[in-house]
């Protein structure tokens, strides 16, 4: 099924002017998590600065500039709970996982596998958002949702 048409704008809001720009993820390692998503994933610094004892960057996806993740990465992180599927997150109130859309959610993954990235669920399709969908975790057990938009050969109806 395709997804529906987009709501009408409101540019008459006062919130009109919001638009989402970054993520930020608390780790307890700056240099861990900068390794994790530029050595391992290939993700780009746009910058990287000082806020307390912490070290913080924003890093963008290899080829994508409008979204950004910050790292917000130090001493005095205290675990997560880890979830052992997606179903199991849900539970759980709260941020439960960041979407990356791709191209093709079975290439990425066998590339994340191959670089050692720890898969959350096999792939599954949900029809009412015409996705395919997998997820993955960083080492500190944050969520990563992969998402590819299917073709669909005949009209819902």
């Amino acid at each position: 099924m395709p997804l529906p048409t987009n709501p009408s704008r409101n540019p008459a809001s006062p919130f009109a002017s919001m638009r989402g720009h970054h993520t930020g993820i608390r780790y307890p390692s700056f240099e861990d998590a900068r390794s994790f998503w530029v050595d391992k994933l290939d993700w780009r610094i746009l910058q990287t600065w000082p806020y307390g004892s912490l070290t913080l960057a924003y890093v963008m996806p290899p080829d994508q500039d409008d979204f950004h993740l910050e790292i917000l990465a130090g001493p005095g992180a205290v675990p997560q709970p880890q979830f052992t599927d997606v179903d199991e997150s849900l539970l759980v109130n709260g941020l439960n996982h960041v979407c990356l859309s791709v191209d093709d959610v079975d290439a990425t993954l066998a590339e994340l596998r191959r670089r050692g990235v720890e898969i959350v669920n096999a792939p599954f399709e949900i029809d009412d958002i015409s996705a395919r969908l997998a997820f993955f975790r960083d080492p500190w057990g944050n969520m990563f949702e992969l998402s590819q938009r299917l073709a669909h050969p005949h009209p819902a109806g």
